[in-house]
Order: structure tokens, then sequence, then C-alpha cells
């Protein structure tokens, strides 16, 4: 792995400064401060080269006396050189085999060279001349580089030979340290790969980090506060119960005691918050004894009683991991192993929660933490997607009435629900949700608030507006049918009272339903909800929502299409029915294989001939309490679905066509009873207007391949039959 840029500059700076410093003092020659100078006192170097060149012919002269003669001389001078005071140097003959050269005072005083002495000495035997500097000594940058000194070393040079002898002993300690800690020199060329380390393992990198002053480099790479890199490692020395509170507190889980468990260990309970974008709502976290070994504690989780809750066990250390992984790994159980670098990834990186959805996700089989709700109403946020429209034109007005209209399946509740989340602790609006069972409203609110079922409407409402603290009521009223059933035969007497209550601006509403609270809102005029408060019609989920619940709750999981244009063919499919998409998506996972992660155009195919998605599909032919209602029903639906799968190219009917229908089959049937079937069957997601309005097609592609072609054509014969007998009877 290169170096980064900026380190390898400052290696480079580091090795030149301790070259300049060590040639500076032992080899002159070689600095290039000294040679500047050098350089630049150009007089002085003239009359250097030219002292130079005079001592070799003085040395030559002192050479060739001993050879002629076979004693040292007396004297000797440059040849040639008649005036003393042209000379540079001054020949000296103190003893035997020595001469002394003294410089001039030619040189200039700034060299520092006038009256220094080099003396070179002969080897008789070799014939071969030793320099060395005399007393006083030339300066260092004036020395021949065969010029060794003799002269005692001062304190500088003691003290920058300890240096280097330090800073060799260091370098050497250090290469051998980094070469047994592999670990922390890869930590410190990749701090991410602190993330990764187990967490035992932490103290110890810490100590080694602190030695090598890198601690809070490393940690700011890695993306590691301060704070967070602490606790982790208290986190290692912590007690069980400790450290499995400090464990939930990174994800928002609330902790508690596990009595019962006869494990080894520590068992606590985890509740999980609603932000985890899973179908799980608790799991059991086991911290074993670390006494254990491996075989030990995959020995005690066998021994668990089989149940659905999934168990979290926290590996205790490296060595029983192989194990513990390897029973872990096993789709058959419902156990997950937070292995040491798990554990540290938790406590230190800032999405915890993101964490043990992937740790979940590759542990445990997908449709077991499916983070598809197929059922009931949307109670996690992470699962809601799209009525970004509504929602803020109930949130983002005054309080006020609002209809929520829609056929059965289509997100009422998890719309209202998702209402509600959003006005919690909100400062001037108290929301409360309150789904009805049957048509006893007041009873229903009753038990909610804690008060007697006989409690009046007035009284009920009272009690709102005490629990909510001088804020505004908005009351939402879910599965309102029977309810306004039974209103509508009695002559409306709860509801005028809610009209009442809502004018006086004591408590607002909003009421859901299907065709009963249609039937009160457009069709009644003696129902008090006539202009009571704004009407909802709710259809399809957006095309961009579908397509992100289709998506976005795969990925979390790590699943993906293999083809773009996947979901956007799921989507259509399901005409844009937030229940389907979610079913579709249930049977995709569940056709998984164990580490699959690709869905292909087969496997969305099969989805959408399941057996669950048929079931979801059924209901419509029932959506009346009126027998006959429920007859022009499917013969609108029979008689569209007939024209679907022939081969005539008709792929849509109008009012005009369904009139000509009964006609031809000479059955006499109210053009009213038709609308308001047709209006029935739009309300329900059935069927809709095609794009140009005027004719109706299927709203989801998807119903008409419950039928065959034969059989329809069969069941319309006989709908119309029975029309006809019922109005002959009649």
């Amino acid at each position: 792995m290169s170096l980064p840029r900026w380190r390898l500059w400052r290696l480079l700076l580091i090795a030149a400064g301790t070259w300049f410093l060590v040639s500076l003092l032992f080899a002159p020659w070689l600095n290039p401060w000294a040679a500047w100078r050098m350089q630049h006192d150009r007089d002085s170097l003239v009359l250097i080269q030219q002292a130079n060149i005079d001592m070799m012919f003085l040395r030559e002269e002192a050479l060739s006396y001993w050879r002629v003669h076979e004693q040292w001389p007396a004297q000797v001078s440059v040849p040639g050189v008649h005036d003393p005071a042209e000379a540079t140097v001054r020949a000296e003959l103190p003893a035997p085999w020595v001469l002394r050269f003294r410089f001039t005072d030619r040189f200039p005083a700034r060299s520092g060279l006038p009256g220094t002495v080099i003396e070179q000495r002969l080897d008789p035997k070799t014939q071969h001349w030793s320099c060395q500097p005399g007393n006083p000594s030339p300066p260092t940058r004036w020395l021949p580089p065969n010029c060794q000194t003799s002269a005692p070393w001062t304190i500088v040079h003691w003290l920058t030979l300890l240096l280097g002898l330090a800073l060799a002993v260091l370098l050497a300690a250090a290469v051998i340290w980094w070469r047994l800690r592999p670990a922390v020199a890869t930590i410190v060329r990749e701090p991410r790969a602190l993330l990764s380390q187990p967490l035992q393992q932490l103290p110890r990198l810490d100590r080694q980090l602190g030695w090598l002053r890198l601690r809070g480099r490393v940690l700011g790479d890695a993306g590691v506060a301060g704070v967070r890199w602490r606790e982790a490692l208290r986190h290692v020395e912590a007690a069980a119960v400790q450290r499995a509170a400090q464990l939930a507190a990174r994800i928002g889980a609330v902790d508690a005691a596990a009595p019962g468990w006869t494990l080894p260990g520590e068992v606590r309970e985890w509740t999980l918050p609603a932000t985890l974008p899973l179908a799980l709502e608790r799991l059991w976290l086991y911290l074993p004894d670390p006494a254990l070994s491996g075989d030990a504690l995959v020995r005690q989780l066998r021994a668990m009683p089989n149940g659905q809750d999934v168990v979290l066990v926290v590996s205790p250390s490296l060595a029983v991991e192989p194990a513990l992984m390897a029973y872990a790994d096993d789709p058959v159980n419902l156990c997950v192993c937070l292995d040491q670098a798990g554990q540290t990834r938790w406590l230190l990186q800032p999405a915890a929660l993101d964490g043990l959805v992937a740790l979940l996700a590759r542990q445990l089989q997908a449709t077991r933490i499916s983070p598809y709700q197929t059922h009931g109403g949307i109670t996690r946020p992470a699962a809601f997607f799209g009525r970004e429209a509504v929602l803020a034109r109930v949130l983002n007005r005054e309080p006020g009435n609002y209809l929520l209209v829609g056929g059965r399946q289509l997100g009422k509740t998890s719309l209202m629900k998702a209402i509600e989340r959003r006005f919690v602790d909100h400062p001037r609006v108290s929301c409360c949700y309150l789904s009805l069972r049957d048509h006893r409203l007041t009873v229903r609110l009753a038990l909610e608030l804690g008060l007697p079922e006989a409690t009046g409407i007035d009284a009920l409402v009272a009690a709102l507006t005490e629990r909510a603290g001088g804020r505004r009521v908005l009351l939402l009223i879910d599965e309102t049918d029977l309810f306004l059933r039974h209103e509508a035969q009695a002559g409306y007497p709860q509801l005028a009272a809610l009209r009442a209550l809502s004018e006086e601006g004591r408590c607002h509403f909003m009421l859901a339903g299907f065709w009963d609270l249609y039937e009160a809102v457009t069709l009644d005029f003696a129902s008090p909800l006539r202009n009571f408060g704004e009407v909802i019609h709710l259809g399809g989920l957006e095309d961009a929502a579908c397509q992100a619940l289709a998506t976005v709750p795969m990925a979390r999981l790590g699943v993906h299409f293999a083809e773009p244009d996947l979901p956007r063919q799921l989507v259509v499919a399901c005409g844009r029915r937030a229940n389907l998409v979610a079913i579709v998506c249930q049977q995709l996972l569940a056709q998984l294989q164990r580490g699959q992660r690709l869905i292909d155009a087969a496997q969305l195919h099969a989805a959408l001939a399941a057996e669950p998605v048929f079931d979801a599909l059924a209901g419509w032919a029932r959506l009346s309490p009126d027998p006959l209602a429920c007859r022009i029903d499917r013969i609108v639906v029979y008689h569209l679905a007939s024209a679907r799968l022939s081969t005539s190219g008709v792929r849509a009917t109008s009012l005009t066509a369904l009139l000509a229908v009964f006609d031809a089959a000479g059955v006499g049937v109210d053009p009213e009873q038709l609308r308001r079937a047709l209006a029935r069957l739009q309300l329900a997601y059935v069927i809709r207007r095609d794009d140009d309005g005027v004719q109706f097609v299927f709203a989801v592609p998807l119903f008409v391949t419950q039928f065959q072609h034969e059989e329809v054509a069969a069941l319309l014969q006989r709908e119309l039959q029975a029309v006809a007998g019922a109005g002959a009877t009649g």
C-alpha cells in the first residue's frame, strides 16, 4: 500500500534535515550550506586552491630532499616564489617526517584561515602522506576530505553522536515492534480498519496508539468520537447488565430483566424501537458466561425451549466464535451471533440500528424479519410510504373535520396511524385514534378513556379535552360503517352530537369508512355528515411511493432486483395498491434461497401468481349488505373481465354498454342502481375510469388473472338470470 503524499513529504523533510545537520558537523564538504558559503567566498576559494598546489610542491620538495640526502630537510620553500609576501602558506618542519603548513595573511579574515595550521606526516615505509588539522585548526569547511582531526570532540559532537545513536535505536525498536504488531500497523495505515477489530483487543490497541501518539488522529480518520471510544473501553470491563444496557441504548431499545432462564450468564429482554424497519418487536439478549467453551455454549443454546423469539447472543471471546457462528448460520435456528468485531462496530459507528438490521438479515430467514406488513394498519414509521399530499392537507392546517373514504385494504388505518404519530407531543393538537368494532361509539370511547360505559358523548369529549391539557382535540375514528348504518336507522342522534361539538370548537373528527360513509356523505341529504368536513378519497398509492415500497425495505435486507425494470412491472401489475405490493414482496422474500440477494423475473412472475395475492384480491363480491346491489356489482365485474379476456380487443366498459348487457338479457335494472354499483366498485378500487374518463377498466391489472374466459361468461349469465328472477318474484 503506497504512502499518502503528505507522509512521503514529511519523511523527505526529516531525511533532508538530518542529512543537513550531520554533514554540517561531520562532513562539511558535503554540506550544501557550507558549500554555498565557500562558493560565495571567491577570494578565499582561489587562494585555497593555490595553497593546495603550493602544499603539493612543498611535499615534493621535502620528499625529494629526503630521497637524495637520506635525511629530513631543515627548511623547504615553494619553487619560483621569492617574495614571502606572495606565499599562501609557510612551511615549518618541527620534526622528522612532519610538514606544518600555516596559512598566511593573504587570506581574508572572514575566511577564518589566516594563522591556522594543517599538519601532514610522511610514512617513510609507504611514502604516503597523512593529513590532520593543527593548532589552531582551520574551519572545517576548508579542510580537504582526507584531513582527519585528532583533536578531542567537543560537547556538540558528543551530543550529536548520542542523538544519532538514540534515533537509530528508536528506529530499530519501531521496526521490530511494527513487525510484531501488524494490527496496529494496519490501523495506522488504514484507520477504518479499527472498526473491524475484536472488542477485547481495543484496550491493547488504545495503549499502543497512545504510545505512538496517534490515538487522536486515528480516531478522527476513522470517524469515531473520543467519547464513544472511551465508552467502548469501559464497556469491555463492565458487568453483563451494564453491557446489555449500553448495547440497548445504542439502538434505542428498552432493556429489561428476563427472569426464568437457566442459561449460564445473563439474559435480557429487549423491546425494539418503532424505528426498526423490520417485523420484529422484541428479542432476547444473551451474554454467555465467559468461562464457557464454544461447544458448551452451543449445547446450552440447543437445549433452549423452542420459541418464536429471536435470541441475540453476544460473543464473549474469539475462542468461541467459530462454533457459535456455525450454529447461528443455520437458518433453522432463531439465533443471531454478535461477534467481537460486530460489537466494536455496534459501539463505535453512529448507525448501530442499521448494523442490527444487516446482522439479522444475514443470519435469519428473510420471512422471519420481513419489513413488509401484510395485515392490519402500518404501525412502524419505516414501513409507511407515500400519502404525502394527504398528510400535508391534515397536518399543515388548523384542526378541522375530515371524512376519509376508501375501500378496504387501501391504507386508511395506516394513514390515520401515521397522522396520530405525527401529532405525538404536538404543542397545539392532541390526537387520539379509535377503532370501532361495532356501532357503539360512546362505549368504545369510554373504555379507551377508562370511564363507565354509560358515559355520554359530551362527558367523553370533556375528558378528552382535559387530557389534552389545553390543546385542541382531534379524534380519529376508524371503521365507522357499522356505526353509520346504525345511525342512519336511528336518525343520526350521535352524528348530530358530533357535529354540534365540532361547531362549538370543542373537538374535531376524522371519520374513516367505506360505502356507508360514502352514502352518508354524498347520497343521504338528511345526514349530518353533509358538509361536515373535507372528503378525502383514498385510492392507489403514488407511483414513486409504490416503487420505494418495493425496493427500499428490500435494500435494507441487502436484497435487490436483478433488472431495474422489475420494480416498475411489479407496481403496474398491482395497480399501485400498497397492500398488494407488500404481499408480492413478501412472496419474493419467501422464494429466496440461503444467501441469495438478487430477485429475477421468474421469481417475480411466480410471486404475482401466488395464492396470498389472489386471497387479497377476494372480497369484492360482497361490498354491500344489499344482495341485489352485490349481484349488480358482480355483473359489472364479470362483464369487464369477459371483455378483457376476449379476443375482440375490447379492454373497457361503460355505463351505456352495461345497460345494453342488461337489456340484451331481458333484465330490467334501475340506472341509478347501476351508477351506485359503479361508484361502489370505484371506491373499493376494483375498477377505475380510464385516462379519458369515459370508460371503466380494472384498477388492478392483476385482478383479471383470477378469471377464466369460459367461467366468466357462465357466471355473468347466472347473475343476470338471478337478477331477472328476483325482479319477477318482486
